[in-house]
């Protein structure tokens, strides 16, 4: 699969892999990936996130990234940045990477 634009979870374990030249597909998620990726989520601390992140200088090109979360209990986060990233964010992208069986880049 080539490297995709967004990954999404959906209802009933489906999951969401877009790319420009594919577009979307539907894939199907076991349960305990699904459970695997939202425990990951708490040890990488992504609920304590900056909401934004961005270069102390301008910079006018570049990797813009947004991440939308909302888990099964309601919590909810999003978290946008151009050419900076929290702490981890790597690792988070490794574990959407697990859960899509994707192969987002990551440009940090």
């Amino acid at each position: 699969m080539e490297s995709p634009e967004s990954v999404e979870l959906l209802e009933n374990n489906k999951g969401s892999v877009f790319s420009l030249e594919l577009g979307e597909k539907i894939i199907d998620l076991h349960e305990h990936k699904i459970l695997t990726f939202w425990d990951r989520v708490e040890e990488l601390d992504v609920w304590e996130w900056k909401k934004e992140y961005m270069p102390k200088d301008e910079i006018l090109d570049g990797h813009h990234w947004e991440l939308k979360l909302r888990n099964r209990k309601g919590m909810s986060k999003y978290v946008y940045g151009h050419m900076s990233y929290p702490n981890k964010y790597t690792d988070l992208m490794k574990e959407l990477n697990k859960l899509f069986g994707s192969k987002m880049e990551v440009e940090v």
